[in-house]
């Protein structure tokens, strides 16, 4: 009921906002002109903006510029070009303004003011961190997630390609929720998902992308605005260059990675547009002592933009790699055995921006793109065995003949993923005054389909593959289309002295499977964020707002199980035969699954003054019907066989199996008559099903604080701290089914444990465990020496870890569920669990019997040795214990020096003082280094 009220009063604000008759306002023409600094001579191809999100247009080749029909009222004028320093200044538009002249700097570090370090957006309503190229060449990053270094409380992390990386913001050290998988990537506004993938649910592996093109990064981790979808945790937007520049040149090293890089922005003259390429090598090895293992980028973006008459902007690029991880034949393994994972991927995208600037339209705009990523793995394995092994490769249910792999071979395993994305969006945008009261309307519609044409999971020679594999083709599942339409207001009002500034936003999608139980799933997501701007340098802002999660490929479409179970097994000569009941595990669809959701929520503080900045934000985050999955179990039975008394096996028998009784013939020759085996048992146990679901809610909480300092000035140095307190908690209480195969009946000899238990362990098979407490606090100081005569930029960073802790929960209905036990028995001893001196261990809610009937589990069952096996129990005394490490920290030395107007060289020192201690587990008291090693890299830049 509340959230219909919310999402009512919106829609009815946004039209009443813009529906209303008012008068048509007073227009005006504002001229203006942009040069270099220095030289004075004209700059073309300047963007130049009117309004964040009002009116733009491109300088002459004259370098003028020209706005026409502007409303009266104050604006931000922004000139930015790439290359130079971008330049905000206000203006106030109450009649025809001309003679505008803007001087932009070239960007270099002989400037006053060159920043290095993440900062948040001017006036944001939503926490934003925005990355620069000079913080960017500064970091030297060979991967796209290097930069969460520089996050408020982030943490430096040697440079890998030969991992996956991936971006999980707040996320409070813990993967819970799937947090990585919520945090959406885009490059040039072309989404970079897995929604596609078969492969778990991690987050989008960045190395394929191209680092030395990006001109800017931006991160957003406060509630976003209602155009993004398919995120829940944040965004990060990563921009490549675009415009005129010099030839790049970039060689970059470091003990594991070589990297290089060129690049160039052509002016294709007489308003043809800009044409800009870049192209870069990266090769990172996994071990120094045995450089066989690899990760190989090699990467190319071309992209093309051009204004038509100063109202259409037109863009399209084209970015592809070609590269991924190879082994190959190390001396010290098998001769002949190696694995390669190949990483390509094309990605295009076109734009088309009208600013039309009339009474009900200021912008349209329509966009489409392409993202493709072919991902390969080949492993080449050689098998080696002793005696003859079975295979089993059956898919249906029943009793076959298994298979026999040779003693010796090699084995070539692939997994062909192409995961293929469509999208295309119109954006409409309608910029209107009242006075003093600024509005601006944003909506649009978008459209998405993601899919995967891969062969999917085979081995080149079937017979070859492992025991109990399966193939699995990715073509045979539909593509997945998501449908959306959003509108979002943001107005500014004047209050007395004072601004307040909110935006209000609502997110309609629609989810389309085809012959799909998920068909045709609609979810409304609202979004809010405000701004107060109390005192000029002084402003408090909030936000709340739904996102949405789509599902990946892999909740959607389990992979299916099989059980094989050996029946009889027998040796005739030198051959071994055997017989196998193969059950597939049921994949239970869901019909009730829901789409993952986070609610998210932020209140900030936003001060400047005497030189100094401060930002202060606190975040409450829910992340609401998990995706996870559960075991179901029903009974079964089968048949196991025995040679019948007296029964001799011929060297060379004749075999035949009966796939629906189980039952097995043998004869010596066509001439005999087959003979059955005997029935020795009827086993019965439990065949296990998994099922998509919805776990419970994982919530997160914390602050993140950033200050930054005046500068001292006899020592050109400003000093930054930043600091982040996380929180996170999740507690799931849902029943699961935990059947633990090789359990033996307990008075029926040969035959399966007769009893499955159901515990509120949220799915944990047999753990005691169903919840999680952790607290982490991240605190860092930058010391920043800028020396401008000198053209060089210096900065120590002291990173520490305060606080980490964590305490494994278990609860039932409102109470502890584990008990604790002694080492010898299972029964309850009446210690408490939480104080790391006594097992504890869980008794099941309920137990299913081998006709599927479920029973309570009471105090007589828990006293009955026959159930004995459904009591689990911890493998430690301290599972319950507070967990936590005491304080560690270390230092980083990064260096930059520019050398004319052509050369830059940067270094980085990663804990340049090797400090590596020990620090003991609060549980445990076993020690652990958490610090990075030693690590260092050179990067020398050539601009002509």
């Amino acid at each position: 009921m509340y959230r219909r009220f919310i999402i009512s009063l919106l829609v009815a604000w946004i039209s009443a906002l813009h529906l209303t008759a008012s008068p048509a306002p007073e227009t005006f023409t504002v001229k203006g002109l942009v040069t270099e600094v220095g030289s004075d001579m004209p700059i073309p191809g300047t963007a130049v903006r009117l309004g964040s999100d009002y009116l733009w247009t491109i300088t002459d080749t004259d370098g003028s510029f020209v706005f026409e029909n502007v409303q009266a009222g104050k604006y931000e004028l922004e000139v930015s070009c790439l290359g130079y320093v971008t330049v905000t200044s206000e203006i106030e538009v109450s009649k025809d303004i001309s003679g505008i002249k803007i001087s932009l700097n070239e960007n270099s570090l002989a400037l006053d003011e060159v920043v290095v370090t993440a900062q948040k957006a001017k006036d944001g309503l939503s926490t934003t961190h925005s990355l620069g190229r000079d913080a960017l060449n500064h970091l030297q990053m060979s991967n796209m997630t290097d930069v969460a270094a520089l996050l408020p409380g982030g943490k430096t992390i040697n440079p890998d390609l030969t991992a996956e990386n991936s971006f999980s913001l707040r996320d409070g050290g813990s993967s819970n929720g799937n947090a990585a998988f919520g945090t959406a990537v885009e490059v040039d506004g072309v989404r970079i998902g897995n929604n596609a993938s078969f492969n778990g649910m991690s987050g989008v592996d960045t190395r394929s992308v191209a680092v030395e093109n990006i001109e800017s990064i931006e991160v957003i981790t406060g509630v976003p605005s209602a155009e993004y979808g398919d995120l829940g945790s944040g965004i990060v937007k990563i921009n490549t260059r675009k415009g005129r520049t010099p030839v790049n040149v970039t060689f970059s090293v470091n003990p594991r990675t070589y990297q290089a890089s060129v690049s160039k922005g052509i002016d294709l003259q007489e308003n043809n547009g800009v044409l800009n390429i870049s192209a870069e090598w990266a090769r990172a090895i996994k071990k120094l002592i045995s450089p066989y293992e690899s990760y190989t980028r090699t990467g190319i973006t071309l992209s093309y933009s051009n204004t038509f008459r100063k109202v259409l902007r037109f863009e399209a690029g084209f970015t592809g790699n070609i590269g991924g991880m190879d082994t190959k034949d190390d001396p010290d393994a098998f001769t002949g055995e190696y694995q390669k994972e190949r990483d390509n991927v094309f990605r295009g995208n076109t734009s088309l921006t009208w600013l039309l600037n009339k009474s009900w339209i200021t912008n349209l705009k329509l966009d489409a793109s392409v993202n493709f990523n072919d991902n390969l793995f080949h492993h080449h394995k050689y098998e080696s065995y002793a005696s003859n092994q079975p295979a089993v490769h059956a898919e249906q249910e029943g009793y076959f003949i298994a298979e026999r792999l040779p003693l010796t071979f090699f084995s070539d395993q692939v997994i062909d993923s192409k995961e293929l994305d469509f999208a295309a969006a119109l954006k409409y945008n309608w910029h209107k005054r009242w006075d003093d009261v600024k509005s601006s309307l944003k909506a649009g519609v978008q459209w998405k389909a993601n899919g995967n044409v891969g062969e999917g999971e085979y081995y080149k020679d079937p017979k070859l593959a492992a025991n109990g594999y399966r193939p699995r083709p990715y073509t045979d599942y539909p593509f997945m289309h998501n449908i959306s339409v959003y509108a979002e207001e943001h107005i500014t009002v004047p209050v007395a002295a004072t601004r307040l500034e909110l935006t209000a936003g609502l997110r309609l999608e629609n989810v389309f499977i085809k012959n799909s139980l998920y068909n045709n799933k609609t979810t409304l997501s609202p979004r809010f964020n405000a701004r107060w701007e109390l005192a000029e340098g002084f402003a408090i802002r909030g936000g709340w707002g739904i996102t949405e999660k789509l599902p990946s490929y892999y909740i959607l479409y389990p992979k299916q199980e099989y059980r094989d179970i050996q029946t009889y097994g027998f040796s005739h000569g030198d051959q071994t035969s055997y017989i196998y009941y193969t059950q597939p595990y049921t994949v239970v669809y869901n019909p009730e699954l829901r789409w993952q959701r986070n609610s998210n929520s932020e209140i900030g503080i936003d001060a400047a003054f005497a030189d100094m900045k401060v930002s202060l934000v606190g975040f409450y985050n829910v992340t609401k019907g998990t995706y996870n999955f559960l075991n179901v179990y029903e009974p079964y039975s089968y048949d196991i066989l025995q040679r019948p008394e007296g029964f001799v096996m011929p060297d060379n028998p004749q075999i035949k199996v009966d796939s629906q009784t189980g039952m097995m013939y043998v004869r010596g020759s066509q001439d005999e008559y087959w003979t059955p085996m005997d029935v020795k048992v009827t086993d019965r146990t439990f065949a296990k099903s998994t099922k998509q679901n919805n776990g419970a809610d994982v919530k997160r909480a914390g602050a993140e604080l950033v200050v930054e300092f005046p500068e001292i000035k006899p020592l050109k140095t400003t000093f930054r701290l930043d600091a982040a307190y996380t929180y996170t908690k999740y507690l799931n209480e849902q029943l699961s089914a935990y059947y633990q195969k090789g359990w033996s009946h307990t008075t029926l000899a040969d035959r399966s444990y007769q009893y499955l238990g159901i515990y509120a362990n949220g799915g944990n098979d047999d753990s005691v465990t169903n919840g999680k407490i952790t607290h982490n606090l991240d605190a860092n100081l930058t010391a920043i020496t800028h020396i401008p005569q000198a053209r060089i930029i210096i900065t120590c960073r002291l990173e520490a870890t305060l606080l980490r802790r964590s305490r494994n929960l278990s609860q039932y209905n409102g109470a502890e569920y584990a008990f604790t036990v002694s080492e010898t028995d299972n029964n309850p001893t009446g210690g408490n669990i939480y104080d790391g001196k006594s097992y504890t261990a869980i008794y099941p809610v309920s137990y299913m019997d081998l006709d599927g009937n479920v029973h309570p589990f009471t105090a007589a069952q828990a006293a009955d040795p026959d159930f004995a096996n459904l009591i689990l129990k911890s493998d430690n005394i301290y599972t319950f214990a507070q967990d936590g490490y005491g304080m560690y920290m270390s230092a980083n030395l990064s260096i930059t020096k520019e050398i004319g107007d052509h050369i830059s060289l940067s270094f980085f020192a990663n804990n340049f003082t090797n400090s590596r201690p020990y620090v003991k587990s609060m549980a445990t008291g076993v020690g652990a280094i958490f610090t990075p090693v030693f690590y260092y890299g050179l990067t020398c830049r050539l601009k002509f």
